[in-house]
């Protein structure tokens, strides 16, 4: 049985992005674009530090700093004491201001995407973005974070693609930041990366086991983050409160579907290759 509240809860600030990653299925995105209001924002943080929320994600299906309220909405969360607070970006607006006013923001941990060790690779990936100008602002603030001396974010550089690149990856940015790998995945029903296991009689999720919720930026609530599109609507913040969401209907019966392993129900999750 999950938590009587969500212990981690992620927040799609905005679903806007100025790229278009091979990797992302942004054409099929076919809901409302927007941004979620600061007001908005501050009235769901202060229902999550009430409630125990241990840690808090300030991104989505988007670039989180085509947001020029993100730093107040990362100070609000501090502020509203949320202990963890975690973001993804692909640094492509990570001027010396913004840096700045990030490292102070007490932002916990900022992963930044970057699929490529060379110009023509990364290009080939990252859509609408500059190699040169991207490595540039990723040094330039791992320089302020030393300058500055600041412990917080942990900046940790995120690769994706060959094992044996990473090899490459790991001898530029190892000795300058925190890295990390991921394989790619499907983004639910986006792309077909890797063969969903249909087969497998005792699939489970990684997300719905544990109590993580996941919020859009207009307020819609559904499983997780790989429902980029919002097929699956579990609840709505602001006609509702987080804990009436998290204990409704419609999320309980969506966790009997998966307690149950009645995955055919929710066809999302049923070819999802990250149940395993």
């Amino acid at each position: 049985m999950p938590n009587d509240f969500p212990l981690q809860v992620r927040i799609e600030n905005t679903n806007l992005c100025n790229a278009f990653c091979t990797m992302c299925p942004r054409e099929q995105l076919t809901r409302p674009k927007g941004t979620m209001s600061l007001d908005f924002f501050k009235k769901i943080v202060k229902q999550l530090a009430r409630g125990g929320t241990r840690e808090l994600h300030l991104q989505g299906y988007g670039e989180p700093f085509l947001d020029k309220t993100i730093i107040e909405k990362i100070r609000a969360a501090k502020d509203a004491g949320i202990p963890y607070t975690f973001m993804v970006t692909n640094a492509s607006l990570l001027n010396d201001r913004i840096s700045r006013e990030l490292l102070e923001s007490g932002l916990d941990k900022l992963k930044i995407s970057f699929y490529g060790v060379d110009r023509e690779g990364y290009e080939k990936v990252h859509n609408g973005l500059s190699f040169d100008e991207v490595k540039r602002n990723i040094e330039r603030l791992l320089e302020l974070k030393k300058a500055m001396g600041t412990k917080t974010p942990v900046i940790d550089v995120k690769y994706i693609g060959k094992v044996s690149e990473f090899l490459v990856f790991m001898l530029q940015w190892g000795l300058k930041a925190r890295i990390s790998y991921a394989r790619l995945h499907n983004y639910g029903y986006g792309r077909r990366f890797n063969a969903p296991k249909v087969k497998k009689r005792n699939r489970k999720c990684p997300i719905v086991t544990r109590p993580i919720m996941q919020v859009l930026w207009d307020g819609l609530v559904v499983p997780c983050c790989y429902d980029f599109d919002g097929k699956v609507i579990l609840g709505r913040l602001g006609n509702e409160s987080v804990s009436d969401v998290w204990n409704g209907e419609k999320y309980n019966r969506f966790r009997e579907i998966h307690r149950r392993r009645e995955y055919e129900k929710i066809p999302m999750c049923y070819n999802c290759d990250k149940l395993r």
